[in-house]
């Protein structure tokens, strides 16, 4: 089962790869009030004050997911929540929950800055599998559409400067479309959920230092 997972991860790590060599041979300050005075008024000029008409909101633009029109638009950055700024197994839970969903972020998107910022580069995993091949599909002009990435943590674990959470990890069907369009490929949905640990660190916050997956007997 497991080996069917990790298969997927390499078949689209190389396919992003290949893409890549394809196409390409890696507030504003405070307004001071003026030292004017106001203009006095008298009681015959005096008027009713007049409402200045409120500024229009503008609109929120509608994310719009990747398909084989091209990568996501307006696709919404992961807001990372309070909790998982927290040195605890709280913490832990909700940070590798939000990790997951810059996951799908940068499948959507190819845009790796988000997940780069709360990744370590020990991780090798992160790396080959979520970061690289994302920048090389950007290079080339390549996206995935589809995925929905899924984890669900089922235990915990707090240490004095790191964290471990254990999960599983669902994916659903990929499809990788090239630069003009083109289908490429269709990677398959897994099977079952893949038994998966994260290794954390914090440094001023969590930080991922590893990924792995499990034996189906862990």
């Amino acid at each position: 089962m497991f080996a069917k997972t990790r298969k997927v991860i390499v078949v689209l790590s190389s396919g992003a790869l290949l893409l890549a060599a394809a196409g390409c041979g890696g507030n504003a300050d405070p307004v001071e009030p003026t030292g004017t005075s106001p203009t006095p008024t008298t009681l015959a000029s005096s008027s009713p004050p007049t409402s200045s008409p409120s500024p229009t909101a503008k609109p929120t633009p509608t994310p719009v997911p990747a398909s084989s029109n091209g990568p996501a638009k307006n696709w919404p950055v992961p807001k990372m929540p309070e909790a998982a700024k927290k040195k605890s197994e709280v913490g832990i839970k909700a940070f590798a929950e939000y990790y997951y969903a810059l996951i799908e972020y940068t499948i959507q998107t190819n845009d790796t800055k988000p997940i780069k910022q709360v990744t370590k580069r020990t991780c090798v995993e992160c790396g080959s599998t979520y970061i690289d091949p994302f920048d090389n599909n950007k290079k080339a002009g390549s996206w995935l559409a589809g995925a929905n990435i899924k984890a669900v943590i089922t235990k915990t674990i707090l240490q004095p400067d790191q964290g471990i959470a254990l999960y599983t990890t669902t994916q659903g069907e990929m499809s990788l479309y090239m630069s003009d369009g083109t289908l490429q490929g269709v990677f398959p949905a897994t099977p079952t959920p893949a038994p998966m640990m994260m290794l954390l660190r914090f440094e001023k916050g969590w930080l991922v230092e590893s990924m792995e997956y499990l034996d189906e007997k862990s």
